[in-house]
């Protein structure tokens, strides 16, 4: 008799011990980081090529790159008019190329096809999440003229930098 009331009273040593141990209240812990998802520069850039007419033109501008989405982001160059469209010839452009390029990722290239044609000429390239994008990084963007024009008059075209995170 003495053995089973030793085991009982050690028996409820260690239940009572185990509810104890065990917290009062349960707290959650949270935390955030904003999202950050941008192309910028220093301003809004007006890219002059001067006269077209004479030769080949390019003009750098530097802008900076940063997404912190873990599974990274999508870069797309949109030209409006598909090349520098005369303001005098509707639909006739001059192409040229736009080459996107971030300091340490793969740079890629819009290369619009100018002469009378297509509007909404785009090309884009998929960044993976790394630490480095999520830092962010300078970034060049190079346009440059691919033919000469020998008609009067402006040339002009916009072109959109657009991202969205994955």
């Amino acid at each position: 008799m003495r053995k089973v009331t030793i085991f009982s009273a050690a028996a409820v040593m260690v239940y009572a011990t185990q509810l104890q141990a065990a917290p009062a209240d349960d707290l959650h812990l949270t935390a955030f980081v904003n999202p950050i998802c941008e192309v910028t520069n220093s301003g809004l850039p007006t890219i002059d090529f001067g006269d077209v007419s004479i030769g080949l033109q390019t003009q750098v501008v530097n802008l900076f790159l940063q997404c912190n989405d873990a599974e990274g982001a999508v870069v797309k160059l949109i030209s409006v008019e598909g090349g520098l469209e005369s303001d005098d010839k509707e639909d006739h452009a001059i192409k040229y190329d736009a080459t996107f390029a971030p300091l340490t990722l793969t740079p890629f290239t819009l290369s619009t096809t100018g002469g009378p044609g297509v509007n909404d000429q785009w090309a884009d390239h998929n960044y993976s999440g790394s630490s480095a994008l999520a830092a962010g990084m300078p970034t060049t963007l190079t346009i440059a003229t691919q033919e000469t024009m020998p008609w009067a008059g402006g040339y002009s075209d916009t072109l959109a930098i657009n991202i969205t995170a994955n």
